[in-house]
């Protein structure tokens, strides 16, 4: 196996759509979506509609410019190459910096997902966190240094099948059990909320009102999908653009059917679990559904190891996908192509299977060290990664005056802005001193990215402009002459 058949295999268009909304929807949709609607309610339904605002940006705009750039080269394996390939830039050093930044925050990810879901199985079925990494991520390593993508390709269907019906039968399970008027009464117990409606209302959030910046700070995490290099990996492997609109289609109907039980079941949870108290811990939530349906024996008992399914396969998607990315760009960016070492192109199945195995020592060490674990940490990393990739990227493919320089100014003001804006304290607000965050009462993303659309745009423009066949290419790519 080459290193061309590991980062693009031989998927058809069905598998690379599902592999690339499985992998974006399999964790936030499978396993956040449930348990921020037990937390906060339905009012985080706009977070999701901007995972759908970004899969329209990504699918619509992004897909057919990416997929003719990669026809045209015959090269193009990952968005570090695919970088260099846009600007021609000289001297490597444009796609080396770009493919340590992701290796970097990808494998910090990779060992964010495996540690979470370790601790959720730890605590369920009482196994040492360390111990359930170290096999998750042998496992993986072994699949992955094998197989490649493909492993991701065909097991899409597989996990989209076994996503959208466990999520469906816990669902009726749980509203069979209850009955409509049980799980009325227990919604509106006063130790949980004060009014079905609402805590059922989208205009609501954790007990409160939107406000516009809620809006602004929920719809923006979504965003954040397009900047997953995994994702847009997935438009190298493309044929052409009917591919490109069957695996739409395929992409609209799992989403939508996906995203409707994964609403419901978290909405539900909150009742089925009364007179439980609230928990802010995933493990805890997860470990409180998984006993409640363990403890009903019978239909719900086997309903309690689907929902264990369901929870794995949502984090194996998000590790397996980082993991990948990271064993392609070390393969491909940093030893093929900045020529660190001499590799055999015969002996590659050898090569990749030894860094896929490397790759998951250091996940797991880096998983061993973390001791802060949270959701927001999760949820920051994902920020730092898609606001420096995701506006390069779609500044990359509309805007002819970019250029390597810019493209580098981007990466790296992405890269700062997520923690400078989050966690700097340079504003006085009450007597104190806040962050741009902690002060305008928004995430960081809107800030972030646009902080990476202006060092892109400001660089560019000071900087010498691309050649005549930099140009010539983007118009051409841009007319679809390569189709």
């Amino acid at each position: 196996m080459n290193i061309r058949r590991f980062a693009l295999g031989e998927g058809k268009c069905s598998t690379h759509a599902l592999s690339s909304i499985v992998f974006t929807a399999g964790f936030t949709t499978a396993v956040i979506l449930p348990f921020y609607l037990y937390l906060f309610g339905a009012g985080i339904f706009w977070e999701f509609l901007g995972i759908a605002i970004c899969t329209l940006v990504v699918w619509g705009v992004e897909s057919y410019p990416l997929m003719r750039y990669t026809r045209k080269s015959g090269k193009i394996l990952t968005l570090p190459g695919y970088y260099e390939y846009r600007f021609k830039s000289r001297g490597g050093l444009l796609r080396l910096f770009a493919s340590v930044e992701i290796i970097v925050i990808s494998v910090v990810l990779a060992a964010l997902f495996v540690k979470e879901l370790s601790i959720i199985l730890g605590v369920i079925f009482d196994i040492e966190t360390n111990k359930c990494m170290a096999i998750v991520l042998i496992l993986l390593s072994g699949l992955l240094g094998y197989f490649g993508i493909n492993l991701i390709y065909k097991t899409a269907w597989a996990k989209a099948v076994i996503l959208v019906f466990g999520i469906s039968f816990i669902l009726f399970y749980m509203v069979s059990t209850l009955g409509a008027e049980g799980l009325m009464k227990n919604l509106m117990s006063s130790d949980i909320t004060g009014s079905v409606s609402r805590y059922l209302n989208v205009l609501y959030h954790n007990g409160k009102l939107l406000e516009p910046e809620d809006f602004v700070s929920l719809i923006s995490m979504g965003l954040l999908a397009s900047g997953m290099p995994f994702m847009l990996g997935i438009f190298f492997a493309q044929k052409g653009p009917k591919s490109i609109n069957k695996g739409r289609r395929v992409i609209i109907i799992f989403s939508i059917i996906l995203f409707e039980a994964a609403f419901f079941m978290g909405a539900v949870s909150r009742g089925y679990l009364y007179p439980e108290k609230l928990t802010n811990s995933l493990s805890r939530y997860f470990y409180l559904l998984f006993t409640k349906l363990y403890n009903e024996s019978g239909t719900g008992r086997f309903a309690s190891f689907i929902l264990i399914l369901v929870i794995v396969i949502g984090f194996v998607t998000a590790i397996e996908g980082a993991m990948h990315v990271v064993i392609t760009s070390i393969y491909e960016d940093i030893i093929t192509c900045g020529k660190l070492i001499k590799v055999n192109p015969k002996k590659s199945r050898r090569d990749l299977i030894i860094i896929s195995f490397i790759v998951g020592l250091t996940v797991l060490l880096v998983g061993a060290y973390i001791e802060q674990m949270s959701i927001s940490v999760i949820i920051t990393f994902i920020a730092t990664l898609g606001c420096s990739v995701s506006p390069t990227v779609f500044l990359s493919l509309v805007w002819k005056r970019m250029n390597s320089a810019g493209c580098m100014a981007g990466l790296v003001g992405g890269l700062l802005a997520v923690p400078f804006f989050k966690f700097t304290p340079f504003l006085m607000l009450g007597g104190e001193r806040v962050s741009l965050c902690d002060m305008l009462g928004i995430n960081s993303v809107i800030p972030s990215m646009i902080t990476t659309i202006l060092f892109v745009v400001f660089v560019s423009l000071i900087t010498e402009k691309p050649d005549e066949k930099i140009e010539k290419e983007f118009r051409e790519i841009k007319s679809r002459i390569s189709e």
